[in-house]
């Protein structure tokens, strides 16, 4: 197994039989939240071309956002060999790998996967960083990780860990958490849309809400709530005191994300609750940021948007030196668990709730695997265990370019 991140790709080589090249890419800009509007929608409240002075949150449904704006990214070598990654973009995402990236990945051998991301991250660097770039950053190297695995004939977390966890506790994200928690989950993440444009009359439905569910899910079942960055400082502060009795174990980016004085002054004054932040954190530069602050008890990177596998694990690394867990934003995923499976600090695995509605297309299913009584189990497939047949993908494909 390797002694340093360094080594990876020179240990990968000596166990790999053959030797491959990169010679093709291709993406499919695909939607994986089918109960989202397909198109732009907005946050009640504030609207464009209307002036306030409240921080007012707007919720963005369109093209390039994260579930709506999905990039599977396919890969393949001189061998016929094909690796598959989940980033994201929508067609903004596929056009930088088209007109950009590519280039400097056809002609590579996948298991110099480290050094690829490095080279991509510095030629992208004057426009890139963050968001969009990064987005398409993560998609490339989970397709080139998931070959390094296929290369060598062994699942992903075996190539980083010689003890993964391969059973992974679920929490379930959603509204209906009563419905969760008869299904065995033991943790229940409700998300609350009232903000700061909805004042007082929100806060009060934030609370009501909140109880509630509590109330349908018992006292033994852990409850988070995921505010998506609609509240202020005094807003959280007041929330968690009125909602103590509720007994929350964490809330969810409250605030705006570059307000990292604001999340450190939460994480300081908010107990025992945890302020957690990440999901829209980018890369090791951003999370090193986020813990020199002190602005979250946890972090929540997500393996398809923050940089990837390996950047994703070095962020989880760097975190537990400083005593901070991860819980990875959408752990459910192929990706995502391998990456859940060989974090230095145990944790759970989120998933978006099971639906009694059963509305999700059979392209989520096979993106977002279900756990069985709260609990998801890695099996030894090679690479990540996905492949995907490209009528699928097409079948699901939103636009092109």
């Amino acid at each position: 197994m390797q002694t340093s991140e360094e080594s990876l790709s020179t240990q990968w080589k000596t166990r790999a039989k053959t030797r491959h090249t990169v010679v093709g890419i291709r993406t499919w800009h695909v939607n994986l939240n089918p109960r989202a509007m397909p198109t732009l929608g907005f946050a009640k409240g504030d609207m464009p071309g209307q002036t306030t002075t409240q921080n007012v949150h707007v919720d963005w449904r369109g093209p390039f956002a994260a579930q709506a704006g999905a990039l599977i990214v396919q890969i393949t070598t001189d061998k016929g060999l094909k690796g598959y990654g989940l980033g994201g973009g929508g067609l903004a995402g596929a056009m930088i790998i088209d007109k950009h990236l590519q280039h400097f990945v056809l002609g590579c051998d996948p298991l110099d996967v480290e050094n690829i991301w490095e080279h991509l991250y510095h030629v992208t660097s004057i426009y890139g960083r963050r968001g969009l770039v990064i987005y398409a950053l993560s998609g490339i190297e989970l397709a080139l990780v998931d070959l390094c695995g296929k290369i060598i004939g062994a699942p992903v977390y075996s190539l980083f860990t010689d003890t993964p966890r391969l059973q992974i506790p679920a929490y379930a994200t959603g509204g209906d958490v009563g419905y969760y928690a008869e299904n065995g989950f033991t943790a229940c993440k409700i998300p609350l849309k009232n903000g700061l444009a909805e004042g007082e009359d929100g806060f009060t439905q934030n609370l009501e809400m909140i109880h509630a569910a509590r109330e349908a899910i018992g006292p033994d079942v852990e409850l988070m709530t995921d505010i998506y960055l609609r509240w202020d400082v005094d807003y959280t502060l007041r929330f968690a005191d009125a909602a103590s009795d509720a007994n929350l174990k964490w809330i969810e980016e409250p605030i705006p994300l570059d307000d990292y004085a604001g999340m450190a002054q939460l994480v300081k004054e908010v107990n025992p609750t945890w302020i957690v932040s990440g999901e829209h954190e980018f890369t090791r530069y951003g999370f090193r940021e986020l813990l020199r602050w002190q602005a979250a008890d946890m972090i929540q990177p997500d393996v398809s948007w923050a940089g990837g596998f390996t950047e994703c694990l070095r962020i989880a690394r760097e975190a537990a030196e400083l005593g901070i867990p991860t819980w990875l934003h959408q752990a459910g995923t192929p990706w995502g668990l391998h990456l859940t499976a060989c974090l230095p600090m145990p944790c759970m695995a989120e998933t978006f709730g099971p639906s009694r509605n059963d509305v999700e297309n059979e392209l989520y299913r096979r993106l977002r695997p279900s756990p069985r009584e709260g609990s998801f189990t890695l099996n030894d497939a090679p690479g990540f265990g996905v492949d995907i047949d490209a009528a699928l993908l097409e079948a699901y494909t939103v636009d092109r370019l």
